[in-house]
């Protein structure tokens, strides 16, 4: 180890293995993320700051971290992170943009079909005595005959566009600000209000910016087709809740499944716990072993940043 070992402060929690590697080239401060005194204690001397979501990154803690060099994001969202701060510092900013593609595609084609065969109510039903009233009663349609329309094809919205049209036979329509180029698979680039009035389900899949916040809100619920369901395992801020919960409420929108929230956890008086025919989950799109495992290699990009070797996966300051 050399005279002045590279200090390492993991704020939020991090697999062991993550930060054994970390140590075996300097010395490491693990913190819960909710201890401000002891984070801004532990980077007054520190090199790297590794956190996954509960952390947040803002001006204030870049400004009493004098020596920091690197900040590792172990995930794919950057909307934590005072990004202009960091660039404004020389601070470089490392992630792992590819770790939950596949398990955050997955959850969102289990919701897909949750909402497609309502199959919260079939559970209930098959436990009291609505088991044959629900049995006749059930008319549902085919994944392979509905269109999916997707807003934002980066790596999850291709992987689930993979999953819709390779394994199911769907019609798969998107709609992106960035220019696509060749898709794996059949897909048709529309307009975003053409998507909302074509999709028979609707699935986001972008980034939280000031262009996406509150993206989905009530003028672009009242495009929705009617019947149309909506997914969400991008950001919660990407919805606005209330106008969701309403549309909800007044059957414009058929259903609705969400992993990520405006407010998390949400309060007891958040408008979607009572919202009909909506599926909440306590975002764990990216909770599946290989992608928690994916995450922790973020400490490796960390360690290459410190001994001046090239990130694989840096952030590139739009006016860089």
């Amino acid at each position: 180890m050399n005279e002045r070992a590279f200090h390492f402060v993991f704020a939020d929690r991090f697999d062991p293995t993550a930060v054994a590697r970390a140590k075996a080239v300097g010395r490491v401060t693990e913190l819960d993320g909710s201890d401000a005194a002891g984070l801004a204690l532990a980077l007054a001397d520190a090199d790297a700051l590794l956190v996954r979501t509960a952390t947040k990154v803002t001006r204030d803690v870049i400004a009493i971290s004098p020596k920091l060099r690197v900040i590792g994001r172990g995930g794919v969202g950057l909307d934590h992170i005072d990004l202009d701060a960091a660039t404004k510092r020389d601070i470089t900013v490392v992630h792992t943009p590819g770790a939950a593609t596949e398990s955050v595609a997955d959850l969102t084609l289990g919701l897909m079909l949750s909402l497609v065969r309502d199959l919260r109510a079939g559970d209930r039903a098959a436990r009291n005595d609505h088991y044959r009233a629900f049995r006749t009663e059930q008319r549902v349609r085919e994944l392979h005959e509905l269109t999916v329309g997707i807003i934002g094809m980066g790596r999850i919205g291709r992987a689930v566009a993979r999953r819709c049209r390779v394994g199911f036979g769907c019609r798969v329509i998107y709609h992106d600000i960035v220019e696509a180029g060749l898709m794996a698979v059949a897909a048709e680039p529309v307009a975003r209000d053409t998507l909302f009035q074509t999709a028979d389900v609707i699935s986001l899949h972008v980034p939280l910016t000031d262009a996406t916040r509150g993206m989905i809100d009530a003028a672009a619920l009242s495009y929705v087709r009617p019947g149309a369901m909506l997914i969400n395992t991008s950001r919660g801020a990407v919805v606005e809740s209330a106008a969701l919960a309403q549309a909800l409420c007044e059957h414009r929108v058929a259903g609705a499944a969400l992993d990520v929230l405006d407010v998390e956890p949400p309060p007891a008086d958040h408008p979607l716990l009572l919202a009909p025919n909506c599926i909440l989950t306590p975002h764990v799109g990216a909770r599946s072993i290989l992608a928690l495992s994916r995450m922790n290699d973020v400490v490796d990009d960390v360690i290459r940043v410190l001994e001046g070797k090239r990130p694989l996966f840096p952030y590139v300051s739009e006016t860089a």
